[in-house]
């Protein structure tokens, strides 16, 4: 199970609304500001993860919770995002080079499959799975630090 802290948002009669922050690696590195991965990271990546998870728990906004996710889910998510587009991509570019079409008509014709199968790729991962697949495995404890002054 791959785990995450996420802080709920909004709390409903069947569920939570949970926000978590991308952490890319390139935080960690030290030359960060000077790579060009790094900034085109920060730049392109985004920040909060907004989601719905069904959860009878009565949790509070502003409350952190503990979330998971299988392997197995994540790995079928990601051979179903990228696999699938890749393989209409490959496929219908070779029936239509076996055709012997124009080459233009090739490349567009395995451009529409490409997004023809993120499309099917969304249908089949839409948000009720999504729901299904994170579990919340535990309400996180609040820490309370009060500032006690201390005069003589």
């Amino acid at each position: 199970m791959l785990e995450e802290i996420a802080t709920v948002m909004k709390s409903q009669s069947d569920g939570v609304w949970l926000k978590t922050q991308s952490v890319s690696s390139c935080n960690a590195c030290q030359a960060n500001n000077d790579c060009g991965t790094g900034v085109v990271a920060k730049a392109l990546t985004p920040r909060d993860n907004l989601f719905f998870v069904k959860s009878q728990l009565p949790l509070l906004e502003g409350q952190k919770v503990k979330i998971a996710v299988s392997e197995q889910h994540l790995l079928s998510a990601a051979a179903l995002m990228y696999l699938l587009p890749l393989f209409c991509l490959i496929a219908v570019s070779a029936l239509l080079s076996r055709l012997q079409l124009a080459e233009s008509t090739i490349v567009l014709g395995s451009l529409a499959a490409l997004v023809a199968g993120f499309g099917v790729a969304r249908l089949f991962s839409g948000p009720s799975t999504q729901q299904e697949q994170i579990e919340i495995l535990a309400v996180l404890p609040e820490l309370a630090v009060q500032h006690i002054r201390i005069t003589d």
